[in-house]
């Protein structure tokens, strides 16, 4: 026998039930989110509401 490659490449595709799944792209994105949030929160929104930076 000769020796092949295998030809399906593809990872195989989660069952239609589990399509939100939790993957590091989307944690990668929730954390960019949560620390836009808190330095808006404790550094901008002071500034603004003690006139300093309008």
């Amino acid at each position: 026998m000769k020796p092949t490659a295998q030809r399906d490449w593809r990872v195989s595709r989660p069952s239609r039930k589990n399509r939100a799944t939790f993957d590091q792209t989307s944690a990668l994105g929730g954390l960019t989110l949560a620390l836009f949030a808190y330095i808006v929160y404790h550094f901008i929104y002071p500034l603004i509401s003690k006139g300093l930076l309008w």
